[in-house]
């Protein structure tokens, strides 16, 4: 999968700031951060990317789940990791030759994976749905494979996420991530971008078609909005919330 067109660099730049730093000044996280308030099947998740970054795998979840462990939403739509990779046919991985070739059934370290079919997220193609077993606890997820233009692991996972956040993460004021990098340790953060900017219900990023569903995909979390021309919500507006709220 390309975002508009544009595959991953491959970019681990913001990953060796962060150790740039800490060689400085020892251990700190210059990166904004957030703490959850909400741990439904986060250490489920937090074993997960665990599990990729020992495998040295690009990997970040944003959208909707972490912005509901975070207490920001009341209900999350999907946990949707996204990997970055080179072409399959370029460089064969195991691994993830599977989740691209949407295997039925298959083992990453711990977990087992189960294809499924999950009529709601037909609309999402590029998306594959598994149901993910660790241990005697399942969890769904629909995972999405972002083309990279040149070698990743997981140095990269933090410019993964800031590339998601810009080119498929719209209409968000305040956008979350989950990322799990090799510092010391494979270690889990918790990550947050504040955006002072907005325009609204339209994107110059994505197609009109593009815009439209992501619309009805955040309608629901909005909340107060009528879709009218005189409505007052946050999005309508093109108003950031206060930093409070």
């Amino acid at each position: 999968m390309r975002l508009l067109g544009i595959p991953f660099d491959g970019s681990d730049s913001l990953f060796r700031t962060q150790q740039s730093l800490v060689n400085v000044v020892g251990h700190a996280l210059w990166l904004p951060h957030y703490t959850p308030t909400r741990l439904d099947h986060l250490q489920f998740v937090h074993r997960l990317l665990q599990t990729f970054c020992e495998l040295d795998i690009c990997c970040t979840i944003t959208g909707t789940y972490p912005a509901f462990i975070a207490g920001v939403l009341t209900s999350y739509y999907r946990t949707s990791p996204v990997i970055g990779r080179l072409n399959i046919a370029r460089t064969p991985s195991p691994i993830l030759d599977n989740i691209c070739r949407k295997a039925d059934t298959f083992a990453i370290g711990p977990f087992q994976f189960y294809l499924t079919n999950w009529e709601e997220y037909e609309a999402f193609p590029d998306y594959t749905n598994y149901d993910i077993m660790f241990e005697d606890v399942t969890f769904c997820f629909s995972i999405a494979i972002v083309d990279v233009s040149t070698s990743c692991g997981s140095k990269s996972s933090f410019n993964l996420t800031e590339f998601i956040w810009y080119y498929l993460c719209e209409f968000g004021f305040k956008m979350h991530a989950i990322v799990c990098v090799p510092l010391d340790t494979p270690t889990v953060l918790h990550l947050i971008h504040h955006r002072a900017a907005s325009d609204g219900w339209n994107s110059d990023s994505l197609c009109h078609g593009c815009s439209e569903d992501l619309r009805l995909t955040i309608l629901p979390f909005v909340g107060n909005c009528t879709g009218e021309r005189s409505c007052g919500c946050n999005v309508c507006l093109r108003q950031p919330p206060s930093l409070r709220s």
